[in-house]
């Protein structure tokens, strides 16, 4: 009979803290735990064929999922406080209740007995939108499924939020479409898109006044369209997002 490679362990402890490593680098949900032993832990994870976890923040832990929509990570704070790093990242473009689920889940998973408070210790793909470490789930959803609904458009989405905060508006993937008009470069191109053109039917102006068509002053009517009150402009270093008021 070959023999096999095995890994001998001289404590049960540390034999289970690289057993539950071992999981986590699998499983690409929890992270890699932090011990007294990491010299152990790096050579199971060696043999294993996994690579180390990489140290963000001061936690040693695992890096977000090869995925492009929204996400969060979520820590079990019982773990924490015992200096065991557990978490999960979770999948934030699903309601409130399936975030909830899957953090219960996590905390499950625990292996600090009892544990049930959990917060928020990262994010990714949430373009600018900050998460706090408190943030309420049902945010989190409608701002994940806002980004994960509508992917390559998390800037205009921020933005949309700015505009929802300001109008005192829920916000929502039916109202963002509906509201949202598009970016431009600044004002004055924004008033010679053929968005204007369309609304304020301007091929008709032309056709019916073919001299006077040709002297438009489109800085003027883009300062105009700003302060019209029709149009809610956010200004931005690289140009302007325009939404219906």
């Amino acid at each position: 009979m070959k023999n096999k490679n095995v890994l001998m362990v001289p404590e049960t402890e540390t034999a289970g803290e690289i057993a539950f490593a071992l999981q986590s680098k699998s499983d690409g949900n929890a992270v890699i735990l932090k011990t007294e032993d990491e010299r152990a832990i790096s050579l199971a994870v060696k043999l294993a064929g996994a690579e180390e976890s990489c140290k963000i923040y001061s936690r040693c832990r695992i890096t977000p999922p090869p995925v492009t929509t929204p996400a969060i990570y979520v820590a079990c704070l019982a773990a924490y406080n015992q200096n065991i790093l557990h978490g999960w990242w979770i999948d934030a473009v699903q309601d409130a209740d399936g975030i909830l689920s899957d953090i219960e889940e996590m905390l499950q998973t625990s292996p600090v007995n009892d544990a049930e408070e959990w917060s928020i210790h990262d994010f990714d793909n949430f373009g600018s939108i900050r998460i706090s470490e408190h943030e309420s789930l049902e945010t989190v959803s409608r701002w994940g499924k806002l980004i994960g609904e509508n992917p390559n458009e998390e800037e205009a989405i921020c933005h949309y939020l700015g505009y929802c905060r300001e109008k005192e508006v829920e916000p929502n993937y039916e109202h963002f479409r509906e509201s949202y008009i598009g970016f431009w470069d600044d004002l004055t191109t924004f008033a010679q898109s053929d968005y204007i053109a369309e609304v304020y039917d301007y091929p008709g102006f032309e056709k019916r006044e073919e001299f006077w068509s040709k002297y438009v002053d489109w800085e003027y009517l883009g300062r105009e369209l700003d302060l019209g009150g029709g149009f809610y402009i956010d200004e931005t270093p690289n140009g302007i997002y325009v939404f219906h008021n």
